[in-house]
């Protein structure tokens, strides 16, 4: 935030320290398993395990009043003083200060997977891949450059904004004026992004490194040789570090190591007067593997490292004896999609592996293990797929499969079982596209079924499906579906009355001349 930090814990705690003049810094009693935080100015968000949001801190502008039916949500990010909520159907929620439009999400975003929240702006990352910014813009930073490309990552600055791309470059644009959106040439492969009030930060892409190391085997000497087999070893780009570590009993001449590859001897003198008896640290040796060796030994994916003590070495002088390996080495650059980024950076990023299998998702679909029926680069299973038929909602909606009759991007079944008061009466259609198609009824118009109205006890008497209270608005007292005689003489009889329980047309507290005129107009009228 703007004084204060806000860590996420591995067992799914929040800490929070420095400034907390509005409370900032309190992490909540009781607030419970936390999986995203994120901190505002002066205000702190956290996305919890259950899909809810907490936030605490400065509300002024209401950053911190989470909206009552929110809903499950996916994602969080926090403005100066606006919050945004990815919820887990794909639309995006905000609230907070609205000055400049941060708050205010555009019609028709469509289907979103990551979003971002700068000063006074907001990003959001679309199913698509494009990028989409509203709010403040006075430095051009919600002004999405043409021409953008497909996009796999976003950020906002205070001012500016930051687009990591899907072959690794990164676009930014608004304010420059510390540097801060001039991307430096040769930047290479990157795999996230991040913007800070007037700094970006990006995360390079390097070449793979395998790295593995034994757990203790035990104590070294007495006769005893210690072995570790390396498994499913991927290929090496260049030479190989073996490192070994022990505590046992070495300090004479007489007192060393003899290191085997796959049985072959490489070294017969390791720690030869090098090494101490059972040091508090314990002793390093490390030997280089040559790469062309290196190639011949990993040819079946293994390779086992077998450590022997000379005859004068005890396993029992130390107490607490130990013998470590590692294996440390370059890999060869795995590149499925041909993009020009390794496969190891850039499953790093959750929008380019959205199925978490260490598998760039294009080369999911290229290989026929990922559907993508709407070839949107997307796998289906990671797409939004309310009703649980296996198609995209984004798909079903473009196809005409399904219905989105108030054009808000969901499916209309899906919003009714989401908020079942959207189908009053039941019927799997949404009220207010009843509504404004005419084949329900809404006389009085407050967005309810006139029908569901008269099933929660409404007036009609006449039994029609229109509320009396509006047939009465129109002047028709008697119920009998026209207006004629009998009203007019209803009215004549209340002439000049002062608030009458019916008849006043107008709704100026007295029957009189203007209602006459209402019911005129409306004579012979159902």
């Amino acid at each position: 935030g703007s004084a204060h930090n806000a860590a996420l814990l591995n067992d799914g705690s929040v800490r929070c320290w420095g400034a907390n003049s509005y409370g900032q810094s309190i992490v909540p009693a009781g607030l419970g398993p936390v999986s995203a935080v994120a901190a505002g100015s002066y205000h702190t968000v956290a996305l919890k395990t259950d899909g809810s949001v907490a936030c605490w801190g400065r509300n002024d502008s209401g950053q911190s009043s989470v909206p009552a039916g929110l809903g499950p949500v996916a994602a969080v990010a926090a403005g100066s003083y606006h919050t945004v909520a990815l919820k887990a159907d794909g639309s995006v929620a905000c609230w907070g200060s609205n000055g400049s439009g941060q708050s205010s999400v555009p019609a028709g975003l469509g289907p979103v997977v990551a979003v971002a929240a700068g000063e006074g702006h907001t990003v959001a990352l679309k199913a698509d891949g494009s990028v989409a910014c509203w709010g403040y813009n006075a430095y051009g930073q919600s002004s999405v450059p043409a021409g953008l490309g497909p996009v796999a990552a976003i950020a906002a600055g205070g001012y500016h904004t930051v687009a990591l791309k899907a072959d690794g470059s990164v676009a930014c644009w608004g304010s420059n004026g510390s540097g801060q959106s001039s991307v430096p040439a040769g930047l290479g492969p990157v795999a996230a992004v991040a913007a800070g009030l007037y700094n970006t930060v990006a995360r390079i892409c390097t070449t793979p490194e395998f790295l593995r190391t034994s757990s203790n085997l035990g104590a070294i000497g007495s006769g005893t040789p210690r072995e570790f087999n390396f498994t499913s070893l991927p290929a090496a780009a260049d030479a190989a570090t073996l490192t070994i570590r022990v505590r046992s009993d070495l300090n004479l001449a007489s007192e060393y190591l003899t290191l085997k590859l796959d049985g072959v001897t490489q070294s017969s003198l390791l720690f030869v007067n090098g090494a101490n008896d059972c040091p508090a640290t314990p002793d390093t040796a490390t030997v280089t593997i040559p790469l062309k060796q290196l190639t011949a030994l990993l040819a079946d994916g293994s390779l086992t490292v077998r450590l022997e003590a000379s005859p004068l070495v005890s396993a029992t002088q130390c107490t607490d004896g130990l013998c470590e390996i590692s294996l440390c080495y370059e890999t060869v650059p795995i590149d499925c999609n041909a993009n020009g980024i390794d496969d190891s950076c850039e499953v790093t990023n959750p929008v380019l592996d959205c199925n978490n299998n260490d598998i760039p998702d294009p080369c999911d679909i290229a290989d026929g293990a990922s559907a993508d029926i709407n070839a949107n680069g997307r796998p289906d299973e990671c797409e939004y797929d309310c009703n649980g038929n296996g198609l995209p909602d984004s798909y079903e909606l473009a196809q005409g499969l399904a219905l989105d009759c108030n054009t808000n991007g969901k499916i209309d079944s899906c919003d009714i079982a989401s908020n079942p008061s959207l189908d009053c009466n039941l019927n799997a259609l949404i009220d207010s596209c009843e509504i404004a198609s005419g084949t329900a009824l809404d006389c009085n118009a407050n967005g309810i079924l006139d029908s569901c109205e008269i099933a929660a006890g409404a007036q009609d008497k006449d039994q029609d499906g229109v509320l009396d209270d509006c047939e009465f608005a129109r002047g028709d007292f008697d119920l009998d579906g026209t207006v004629g005689g009998a009203d007019l003489a209803v009215l004549l009889s209340l002439w000049g009355v002062t608030n009458a329980p019916f008849g006043d047309l107008n709704g100026d507290g007295m029957i009189a001349g203007a209602d006459l005129t209402i019911l005129l107009g409306n004579w012979g009228a159902y």
